[in-house]
């Protein structure tokens, strides 16, 4: 199975959630009070003047983790717009709220697919993509998906289009089953003694985080252990030992074993971040005018290097318009008093890289 990532009607869809969203007033209430919580986490109040006080900040098979929370804000816009008890000064502190930031308090667009599909009974085994595709996964017989191909990419089209989202391509593909290759007798055997092992030392109060193995080339014989540690376990050696005696109890001689000392701390900063990657994705590679193919980042070496792909091309006239809205619309987010909170003024840099490779900011 393709794993992979894409596009969405807006008139069509509000029209549609105005309808649904004929609620009793105390739920109308109810919802209020969550947007107005969530616009003075933005450091705006009702009359969208700024703040100066502290602000507050499948089937489970879904492929994207979920790292987005609250309702989708074209939900929210959608009762902006269509309720009567909310004015119009409302209306207009939600379209100062930054793009990026929307996308941060909406579901992904992945999870809005697979919801949507869901409810309306597709049989859905798999959906993801990259940064131009979108590719939805059906199961079933072949004359199901044939049935189902285009209502599926239709529904999906819409979706995206009422996000307005025109940066992806969809693609809907059936699902077929491949039989994985049956674990062999001597990988059973390694996976049975790294297992006893890893037990052995969580009994005696080692300090491990995770183990595996691999094989430093095809059809090698020999194995090479991988332990994950804090930087601040000491006792390597006895580690080590407890590893050698499962191994060569299991008759297995030929291995060496790697221990990788793991700084908790920068982890714990790298989890926070891994919040926010998935939104400047998303955010990014939707929309055409932001001309962006890929994403990358790196912690090593400091500060953080978050590395956007374009194929915006150097020489085209307006090559320094199109880089300064990528950047802005990035800095805008992450200067945002909310994502601040989350960063703690962790330094980054921005590198944004043209069709030829190269950096052009």
């Amino acid at each position: 199975m393709k794993k992979r990532f894409e596009d969405i009607d807006l008139d069509d869809s509000l029209e549609k959630m105005n309808s649904d969203l004929m609620w009793k007033t105390k739920q109308k209430q109810h919802l209020k009070k969550r947007i107005l919580d969530d616009i003075e986490a933005l450091g705006v109040d009702e009359k969208g003047k700024k703040q100066i006080r502290s602000t507050r900040i499948g089937k489970g098979r879904i492929i994207q983790r979920v790292i987005y929370s609250g309702m989708a804000l074209v939900l929210l816009f959608s009762l902006f717009i269509g309720s009567a008890i909310i004015s119009p000064a409302m209306a207009e502190v939600a379209s100062k709220i930054p793009y990026l930031n929307k996308i941060f308090h909406s579901e992904s667009i992945n999870q809005t697919l697979w919801r949507e599909l869901e409810e309306k009974g597709y049989r859905i085994s798999g959906l993801g993509g990259n940064a131009r595709h979108i590719f939805i996964s059906i199961e079933g017989s072949e004359a199901y998906f044939h049935d189902v191909r285009d209502e599926v990419e239709e529904i999906a089209a819409n979706i995206l289009k009422a996000k307005e989202y025109d940066g992806y391509k969809i693609e809907v593909e059936r699902q077929i089953d491949q039989v994985p290759e049956p674990i062999s007798a001597r990988d059973q055997v390694i996976s049975n003694a790294l297992e006893e092992s890893y037990n052995h030392l969580l009994e005696l109060k080692f300090n491990v985080l995770s183990h595996g193995y691999s094989y430093p080339a095809p059809n090698s014989d020999k194995v090479i252990v991988h332990i994950d540690i804090p930087d601040t376990e000491t006792r390597i050696e006895d580690i080590k030992e407890t590893i050698n005696e499962s191994l060569r109890a299991k008759k297995i001689d030929s291995f060496s074993i790697k221990i990788n000392k793991i700084d908790l701390s920068q982890r714990e900063k790298e989890a926070k971040w891994n919040e926010i990657f998935p939104v400047i994705i998303e955010g990014l590679t939707a929309k055409n005018e932001y001309k962006v193919t890929g994403f990358a980042y790196s912690f090593h070496p400091a500060p953080l290097q978050i590395i956007i792909k374009t194929s915006i091309n150097h020489t085209d006239k307006d090559a320094d318009e199109k880089v300064r809205i990528i950047e802005d619309t990035i800095y805008e987010f992450l200067n945002s008093e909310e994502i601040q909170k989350k960063i703690a003024g962790e330094p980054y840099t921005i590198i944004i890289r043209g069709k030829d490779k190269k950096r052009i900011n």
